[in-house]
């Protein structure tokens, strides 16, 4: 078996899902690994999947796309290299935790806080977040591995302190 990343972008529409997943199945592919998210009325997908070594690119690539054609999407397909197959080792001495904030919704928020994570080395493994209806703050929920040495306290204490003026409140717990 080869593994390939399929990667699918488009405006969300009922179907989508079963579409790719009956291709995927018709060309015999085995899925590894799937994550899907919707912003804002359009989709992305990110997929994982095992397909027979004798399977040329080509054949997988127009078989799906085929499959995607009456949505509209646009669709990537990449081979998975051996190196990059194998999963993300963390250093020993690394732990994972949640991060969940709330505050005011301005530009560089963001940017300021994710600047944290970039010194402290702290890999953010998953992020979603959504401002509210009315526009005028936002909640996020981060996935983080952080490093060993990396104080949980410390890392949400200096969060709060960098996003004092855009009203941040942060909880950061160890992951389940």
């Amino acid at each position: 078996m080869k593994e390939w990343i399929i990667i699918m972008a488009a405006a969300n529409r009922a179907g989508i899902l079963a579409a790719v997943t009956r291709a995927i199945a018709e060309l015999k592919g085995d899925l590894r690994e799937a994550s899907q998210t919707v912003v804002r009325g359009h989709f992305t997908m990110i997929f994982s999947a095992e397909f027979l070594e004798s399977l040329e690119q080509s054949i997988i690539r127009d078989h799906l796309q085929d499959a995607c054609r009456p949505f509209g999407i646009e669709l990537v397909l990449r081979e998975l290299d051996a190196p990059a197959a194998a999963p993300v080792e963390y250093a020993a001495g690394t732990s994972h935790y949640r991060l969940r904030l709330g505050g005011r919704n301005e530009p560089g928020v963001l940017r300021r806080l994710s600047q944290i994570m970039a010194r402290h080395s702290v890999d953010i493994t998953g992020m979603h977040a959504e401002r509210s209806e009315d526009g005028h703050s936002f909640e996020m929920i981060q996935r983080l591995a952080l490093p060993a040495g990396v104080d949980p306290l410390v890392l949400q204490q200096e969060v709060e302190s960098a996003g004092e003026d855009f009203g941040v409140t942060a909880d950061l717990r160890a992951a389940d």
